[in-house]
């Protein structure tokens, strides 16, 4: 009797981590849709926030072009990384729309120093909450494999100008692919993308939760994220960008961190398209939402290749301009 005992402890102990991996992964918590920041930080960095639409409905942030740039290097106060963001002076103008998707359990605000960036050089930009995070009502959590159901139509109605450019930050990458491919974009720009579900767990486990992760063996945390995948109700396929670039021939960046400690630095050689290009900026899986003067040069060379090859008639001839 005593030697089934232990086994059947085992088995029961296993199975309540498994659950209790699964439940982390399919329900993530909602962080606030508001940043604590004063009206005078949205003027400044002409931010407008958009809560006024009828539930179920995806919340989102705004953004307008700076119109008066400042001939030097600007330091825009960060509310949300805490310091400054330093958004580098540069004579290249665009215009355009670009939407940028934050990732797992995070919310617009994560994006700003991105929007901050794209809104320099001429960009509307447009930070939606995901569903089933932050200020989000529709509460369809995906691992952003359903995201492009309520992001498409979302988008639609916003009437943004093209030409048009998704950007995506892990989880976000998923969403940003599934959404640029639905409406056409002009191209992608996916920030320390996503591994597929069933590879990312582990390696978010230990890098989020360190010393629960030693607490919960490995067995559990993949059997939780299978669970988590039937839970969701989507395979694993379904978060694999292999497979959804596939057939992609748009231009593509892929900006990955050097010591990036939640996706494996393999992973990012293993994304193939047509017109894809690769940059590995340093630091860590949260780096790269902090763009520097490199990282932003790198975007401004880019963007005029990727708008000028683009772009064959009016009215997106003109959008670069030097």
């Amino acid at each position: 009797m005593k030697a089934l005992l232990s086994p059947l402890l085992l088995l029961t102990l296993l199975t309540g981590c498994a659950s209790y991996v699964a439940n982390r992964i399919a329900e993530p918590k909602r962080h606030p849709a508001v940043i604590a920041a004063p009206q005078a930080f949205y003027r400044a960095t002409k931010l407008q926030l958009h809560d006024d639409c009828q539930s179920p409905c995806i919340h989102y942030v705004s953004g307008n072009p700076w119109t008066e740039l400042p001939p030097h290097d600007a330091e825009i106060q960060d509310n949300v990384f805490g310091g400054k963001t330093e958004i580098s002076a540069s004579h290249f103008q665009a215009h355009g729309t670009v939407v940028l998707l934050h990732g797992y359990g995070d919310n617009w605000s994560w994006m700003t120093p991105w929007s901050f960036y794209f809104q320099s050089r001429g960009f509307h930009t447009l930070m939606p909450d995901l569903p089933g995070q932050a200020g989000t009502t529709v509460a369809d959590f995906s691992f952003g494999a359903r995201d492009v159901n309520y992001l498409e139509p979302w988008l639609n109605q916003q009437q943004a100008p093209h030409p048009l450019i998704v950007v995506g930050h892990s989880m976000g990458a998923i969403s940003a692919t599934y959404l640029a491919k639905a409406v056409d974009a002009e191209a992608l720009v996916l920030l320390a993308p996503s591994s597929p579900l069933a590879q990312a767990a582990p390696s978010a486990a230990r890098a989020f939760n360190p010393l629960l992760s030693l607490l919960v063996p490995n067995a559990s945390i993949n059997a939780g994220t299978q669970q988590a995948l039937r839970q969701l109700q989507i395979e694993d396929v379904d978060t694999d960008l292999r497979i959804m670039l596939n057939g992609w021939n748009k231009p593509t960046l892929v900006v990955s961190a050097q010591q990036d400690e939640v996706i494996s630095r393999s992973w990012p050689a293993q994304l193939h398209s047509l017109q894809m290009q690769q940059y590995q900026q340093q630091g860590n899986h949260m780096a790269v939402l902090k763009p520097g003067k490199q990282e932003q040069q790198l975007m401004d060379t880019w963007l005029r290749a990727v708008l000028h090859s683009g772009c064959q008639q009016p009215p997106c001839s003109n959008a670069v301009s030097n």
